[in-house]
């Protein structure tokens, strides 16, 4: 600004000047239009003088943020990838199957493996990394394998509670279209409910489509459907509101209307044969019943064995000046 400033000066001296060499005399036509022009001049000085300083204060601003913002971007994508990896990989370590101790040694492996080759990508672009476990919850992985079989318990009753007072994740079916009911008033029901309030999901057929009706804690009912053909399966992808990968908005319900820790149940469960897993946040010395599951490796189904309900992991991305380190806490497809 010192340049505005001088201007500033030497114009002001400009119109000292003009009225001392005027004298007390009143101003004529022609000396009024120079003082005009004069006062006209140094507005567009002081103008032109602000513009071009807020102007480097706006480039140098914008500077400074797009870099904070490109480092601060590779952070989160880093923080993204740790998130959607250790997710996947802490439920194909629990299909594989083990003690608590095997499944957390394989995790941490694995784990520890991606985090290493994330690293050499990563330092590729002039950052640095790392990813590891912190700590878990172990719990239950409830699941059937036989897909010629329904849904009833190791006792073959049809209305059954797989477990209560639990956080459940992971919810998935496999169902095959021939087996389901043809009406929603006898169809397989999946049911969660909070103690006070419950959301009950129906699977059921016609001639040419599948449904899932899912009745929401204050009793509403709402349907979605998908074509299936006689000899085909449907996936039901609760924890992910989908239903054969396709958008399935009433599934929401499970997720917005139930509050703290909740009963599973089946009602009808001899309505629909196929496959299906799910997660809950009890160790499988309190969920395991041999009235209702049959132990790991038996080859009978349905499975309630020792899983990691969820993993806690820290990651550090740093690069120039930015340097963030955070823990998360991975339990896909959580529900309650």
């Amino acid at each position: 600004m010192a340049d505005v400033s001088d201007a500033v000066e030497r114009v002001s001296e400009a119109v000292g000047e003009v009225s001392e060499a005027s004298g007390p005399r009143r101003l004529g036509g022609d000396d009024r239009g120079q003082l005009m022009l004069v006062a006209a001049l140094a507005i567009a000085v002081l103008l032109v003088g602000l513009a071009l300083t807020l102007n480097t204060a706006i480039y140098t601003e914008n500077l400074a943020t797009r870099t904070t913002d490109t480092n601060l971007d590779g952070a989160v994508n880093h923080g993204g990838a740790v998130e959607a990896g250790a997710g996947t990989l802490v439920d194909e370590v629990n299909r594989e199957g083990g003690t608590y101790a095997e499944l957390t040694d394989s995790f941490d492996g694995t784990f520890g493996n991606w985090s290493d080759t994330a690293a050499t990508l990563a330092a590729v672009r002039g950052a640095a990394t790392n990813a590891s476990r912190v700590s878990h919850v172990e719990g239950t992985r409830i699941s059937q394998t036989d897909a010629a079989r329904n849904f009833s318990d190791r006792g073959e009753s049809a209305d059954w509670t797989l477990a209560s007072g639990v956080g459940v994740r992971g919810v998935r079916f496999e169902v095959a279209r021939d087996s389901l009911a043809t009406s929603s008033g006898s169809a397989f029901e999946f049911v969660v409910d909070d103690g006070t309030d419950a959301v009950e999901t129906e699977i059921y057929r016609d001639a040419t489509q599948v449904f899932v009706t899912v009745e929401d804690a204050g009793g509403t009912r709402t349907t979605c459907s998908v074509a299936a053909d006689a000899g085909d399966s449907v996936t039901i992808d609760v924890a992910a509101g989908r239903l054969n990968g396709t958008a399935c908005d009433p599934l929401d319900a499970v997720h917005t209307d139930l509050d703290g820790t909740v009963a599973v149940s089946y009602r009808n469960a001899v309505q629909a044969e196929g496959t299906y897993e799910l997660y809950v946040n009890e160790t499988n010395a309190t969920v395991f019943d041999a009235a209702r599951y049959a132990p790991a490796g038996s080859g009978s189904s349905p499975v309630a064995e020792e899983a990691l309900y969820a993993v806690n992991v820290s990651y550090v991305y740093e690069s120039g000046e930015t340097y963030v380190y955070r823990e998360l806490r991975v339990a896909p497809g959580e529900i309650a």
